[in-house]
């Protein structure tokens, strides 16, 4: 199936080996090659399960805030989102109509996952491209999409990242916000609905943006200060944003490397720009475990549910983070 199957193409055995496609949606960069690789030592125990109907075990979160966690009802935004606003960044010669069409035919409403009261449309199992072989060539694949659809799924990283902004909403109230590879655009929905002034939604996948769109829609987002954007933000220390929201993207090694000089530069801004990341133990971060030091506070961790264990080998907690700073050159 098409999900198991994108997460063995993009999964490595060991640290050293690999199976390498090129990137698409979350990555920044069209060229450099992903891959992802199961680690442990960042997955922890002990978290409050969240259930599709918004209930959660009995239990105390191990984090830095020791509480029991609530979920959050659902906030109703007023105002609808048929229009949300364009990025500044050409589209592809694939037309917006078609894009969206063909995105809701092979997606489902789903909230199978830790963010129930966030519906989102996802690949599911469901849907008839989920069970479609896969080729080595993307251009065989037959889902239709110029790039692979990871913006389909809601990755352990991102789903930890929004759960952990719906439950802290005062720590983004009021602020701009940069969400780096927004995917289906859970964070980005969530810092919305948490009341962010004024939300960027960015990912280099013009179909990870039209995904971002009608899930916001779907969510009763207004189009006032929510923003869509292609360009490529990695390196850019101009653009004065308050918070910068990195869900699931730290893969390899080499995105690593890119993302933590750019986010320690962020941090020593006039602005002194806040970085949260949302991780299960990629190989990015947990080969820069020691590096990393006090650079990284842990905030927050999460069991995953059962589903979401089983379509992403290896991993059965995500963590959240804050990126502190630190000499990355």
């Amino acid at each position: 199936m098409l999900l198991r199957k994108l997460v063995a193409r993009c999964q490595s055995a060991s640290s050293g080996g690999g199976v390498f496609v090129v990137a698409a949606t979350a990555n920044l960069q069209p060229c450099l090659l992903r891959r992802f690789r199961p680690g442990s030592s960042f997955c922890y125990h002990d978290a409050v399960d969240y259930h599709d109907d918004g209930s959660t075990n009995t239990g105390k979160n191990s984090a830095s805030m020791d509480e029991t966690r609530r979920p959050m009802p659902p906030v109703q935004v007023p105002g609808g989102s048929d229009h949300l606003i364009q990025s500044s960044s050409p589209s592809p010669p694939q037309t917006s109509n078609s894009l969206r069409s063909k995105i809701l035919r092979n997606t489902c409403i789903s909230r199978h996952h830790l963010t129930p009261e966030i519906p989102l449309r996802l690949i599911t199992a469901e849907c008839d491209i989920y069970h479609r072989p896969m080729t080595a060539n993307s251009a065989d694949e037959g889902h239709g999409f110029d790039a692979d659809p990871f913006w389909g799924f809601y990755w352990p990283g991102g789903q930890a990242l929004t759960r952990f902004i719906l439950d802290n909403g005062h720590l983004f109230e009021g602020r701009r916000v940069l969400d780096v590879g927004c995917g289906c655009g859970a964070s980005s929905i969530a810092a919305s609905r948490v009341a962010a002034s004024h939300v960027v939604a960015n990912d280099i996948d013009h179909a990870a943006l039209e995904a971002t769109r009608i899930n916001a829609e779907l969510n009763q987002i207004a189009a006032a200060g929510f923003e869509l954007d292609r360009r490529n933000r990695i390196g850019d220390v101009n653009d004065c944003y308050d918070v910068v929201l990195i869900g699931d993207l730290f893969y390899d090694t080499e995105i690593a490397d890119m993302l933590l000089p750019w986010l320690a530069a962020l941090t020593k801004t006039a602005r002194k720009t806040e970085i949260y990341v949302g991780d299960p133990g990629r190989h990015g971060l947990t080969r820069r475990e020691g590096r990393l030091g006090s650079s990284m506070t842990q905030l927050a961790r999460y069991e995953l549910p059962a589903n979401v264990c089983i379509e992403n080998n290896g991993f059965s907690h995500a963590t959240v983070w804050k990126f502190d700073g630190g000499d990355f050159r």
